[in-house]
């Protein structure tokens, strides 16, 4: 589990989150909103050691209670471009040092 800031942004509203999981393919993010199902969204990471925010579109796919009183997430990733992905892969490599 990793504790990372993130913006989920939706039409020309946009909100801080909390990135709890990440793998190559979706997120788990955590909100103080909830959005609903297929949902689509911008989500804005701030990996640490892999070089700026790194940008992804995605749609979510399922919504339940978070940790910390707000709602988690998960975002299934769309159309990730192959920097992006390979960006992700470095960052779960390092998690794991």
């Amino acid at each position: 589990m990793v504790k990372v800031p993130a913006r989920i942004s939706h039409g020309n509203e946009s909100f801080p989150g909390l990135l709890k999981d990440l793998c190559k393919d979706a997120a788990l993010v955590e909100g103080q909103r909830a959005l609903p199902l297929e949902t689509e969204v911008a989500l804005t990471l701030s990996l640490p050691g892999t070089g700026g925010p790194l940008q992804a579109a995605g749609q979510i796919v399922r919504v339940s209670p978070g940790d910390h009183g707000g709602h988690d997430m998960a975002i299934l990733f769309k159309d990730l471009s192959q920097a992006a992905e390979t960006r992700i892969e470095f960052f779960i490599a390092i998690q794991g040092t």
